[in-house]
């Protein structure tokens, strides 16, 4: 109770952060623009050229306070700086002229001082387009591995198919047909009574095919149910022992959330069972002031944390989708080595009912 009372206040102290660091950016760029078009205003009329090159510094300076307050992602934080650069620049370049103007353009030397001024407002250009290319090559590179992810599981679902229904199906087609050229009584008997088994067979795994990909319990009774349903199928196709603990799961919590929610523990489910050859896993979930916790824990091989970050450097498929469908609902998503061993994965979410 009290770990997720912490994360409520973190919660809320982090969100009071993003906006204080949001307001200290956009008012001082605010104003900076606003001192800016005041200058060139000033300098378009020859408005006294002191007052423009006060303006105009205080414009400048105003800019470059916000420069260490800019916040987000890395593509967010390199364009913001990149505007804020540009604007100073174009501010510096404002006080030149002034500048130039109040010494009554009778000393050509105070020009070399555009060449400074110049050079930062281009190389701020410079920056902010490089800003650009980086975000567009991002968001291709996460579309590129999304759609390689999702033809990684289509080819799964093919190739399970193909491998076992199919052939499945066929085998049943020939023992009809074997039958049905049979006068035999008593084989025709056991041979039908053999041809139903692999039609339930069948029956079961197109069942399991058909809940990987739309859970059918998740519209019909809930996310907990839900959960519960895939804990046991779990259990049904593996030695390890799936234990839930989903009481503290609160009603109401969105459709589209619930679906991101299955889909991660899902995964998380998977890896474990696939990859850390644990014979226990648990599935938990918390929730307290609006917060919701929930932890996939199993005590297998365990893979060293450096890999298992959501940020790794080459994530594979099942945690791009698990990191994007956390990023989708505004949740954090950790993975994490226990002091005990095996891997942990904790998703936290604000849930609005």
């Amino acid at each position: 109770m009290s770990q997720t009372r912490s994360d409520a206040d973190n919660s809320a102290g982090s969100r009071f952060s993003a906006h204080f660091r949001l307001l200290l950016t956009v008012v001082p760029a605010v104003v900076g623009v606003g001192l800016t078009l005041a200058s060139a205003g000033m300098e378009l009329i020859d408005f006294e050229p002191r007052s423009e090159m006060w303006v105009g510094t205080a414009a400048g300076a105003v800019f470059l306070s916000a420069v260490p307050f800019v916040h987000g992602d890395e593509d967010q934080v390199l364009t913001g700086r990149a505007r804020l650069l540009v604007g100073a620049g174009s501010a510096t370049l404002i006080v030149v002229m002034g500048l130039w103007r109040d010494t009554g353009k009778t000393h050509p030397a105070v020009l070399l001082l555009l060449v400074p001024a110049v050079l930062l407002f281009i190389t701020a250009v410079i920056a902010l387009r490089e800003a650009g290319h980086m975000s567009h090559a991002r968001r291709v590179s996460q579309l590129r591995a999304r759609f390689q992810g999702e033809e990684s599981e289509r080819r799964r679902w093919a190739q399970e198919l193909h491998d076992q229904t199919l052939q499945d199906l066929a085998a049943i087609e020939l023992r009809l047909a074997s039958l049905a050229a049979s006068r035999d009584v008593e084989a025709l008997a056991w041979g039908v009574q053999d041809t139903r088994v692999l039609v339930r067979e069948q029956i079961r795994t197109l069942r399991h095919l058909i809940t990987q990909m739309r859970p059918l319990a998740l519209d019909t009774l809930g996310l907990t149910a839900a959960l519960q349903d895939l804990a046991r199928r779990a259990e049904d196709t593996d030695t390890a022992l799936v234990n839930c603990d989903l009481s503290a799961l609160p009603a109401g919590i969105p459709a589209e959330m619930q679906v991101a929610i299955y889909r991660i523990v899902q995964e998380a489910l998977n890896n474990a069972l696939n990859h850390s050859a644990c014979q226990k896993i648990t599935i938990s979930a918390h929730s307290h002031n609006g917060v919701l916790e929930i932890t996939v824990l199993d005590d297998g091989i365990g893979v060293a944390a450096s890999g298992l970050s959501a940020g790794a450097r080459h994530p594979g498929f099942g945690r791009i989708g698990m990191r994007e469908r956390a990023l989708a609902m505004n949740a954090r998503l950790k993975w994490s080595v226990p002091t005990g061993g095996g891997t942990l994965v904790t998703l936290r979410a604000v849930v609005k009912e």
